[in-house]
């Protein structure tokens, strides 16, 4: 199985728990996603790694009845939770697509803004993806990445993989830290054909009420992947062992989740 399948069928796997309150910062990270794209009526606006589709929900918005979204996923059933959440807000101005980032098939020059929320680390080839996004942004269009920062998760993270290890799992390293730093963001959007790139930053972290609200961000998102790696005998185990260590985090305030955002952006020469 090559990376984007396993990454598929992880995400194929959480998709109908996705949008749990465990997990708010995405409809967060959305919202500043949307602010910073400056999106206008009539715009038409390319969603990359929808997901569930909560940021294109939130340009379908902006957009009105003037413009509209196209959505694209590699996962189908994170497609089909965000077909029902956009027929059940009554937006009509979104199109889902099972379609690769990397080689995107709609026509030259098209789009307005391109948005991705925590998708573009994912990619195993980042700059084949923004050389196929540039192709397909006017010309003074804009595009809007979000990623981690590296303290994002932690120390939760770190808890995690090392109760992993004792099970002899070896965990790689996060993808998201292909993108986790200022400089690295600016550098692969100059390298691939955008200017004036600049980052932002954003906590998007909050506390969580107990370790079962760490445990289903766990089961709900990328994590999931590495969970799935334990054999069955061992999963009571390893839930009790990892509560033990998380329960350590607890304060009065509940169990802090760092979640730390960069907000890069830049445009396409005109």
């Amino acid at each position: 199985m090559d990376k984007k399948e396993a990454i598929t069928q992880v995400f194929d796997l959480v998709a109908t728990k996705y949008d749990n309150p465990s997990l708010r910062f995405f409809p967060f990270c959305a919202d500043k996603l949307i602010d910073y794209a400056k999106i206008k009526p009539r715009h038409k606006v390319l969603d990359i790694a929808t997901g569930t589709g909560v940021v294109a929900m939130a340009a379908a918005q902006c957009l009105g009845n003037g413009g509209r979204v196209q959505a694209i996923d590699l996962s189908e059933n994170m497609l089909q939770q965000a077909q029902k959440k956009i027929e059940h807000a009554g937006l009509d101005n979104v199109d889902f697509h099972v379609m690769d980032a990397e080689q995107l098939v709609f026509k030259s020059n098209y789009f307005d803004v391109i948005t991705c929320s925590y998708g573009l680390f994912f990619m195993p080839d980042m700059h084949s993806a923004l050389k196929s996004w540039l192709r397909v942004l006017k010309p003074g269009g804009k595009i809007i990445f979000s990623s981690f920062a590296p303290t994002a998760f932690q120390p939760l993270s770190d808890i995690f993989i090392n109760n992993l290890t004792e099970y002899d799992i070896v965990p790689p390293t996060p993808s998201w830290l292909q993108l986790a730093e200022e400089n690295l963001c600016k550098q692969i959007l100059t390298d691939n054909g955008f200017e004036t790139a600049q980052v932002a930053q954003a906590q998007l972290g909050y506390h969580l009420a107990k370790f079962d609200d760490w445990w289903e961000v766990i089961q709900s998102a990328g994590y999931r992947g590495l969970y799935e790696q334990l054999p069955q005998g061992h999963r009571v185990e390893f839930k009790e062992k990892h509560r033990v260590e998380i329960e350590k985090q607890l304060t009065d305030k509940g169990i802090w989740m760092d979640v730390q955002t960069l907000f890069s952006m830049a445009m396409k020469p005109v």
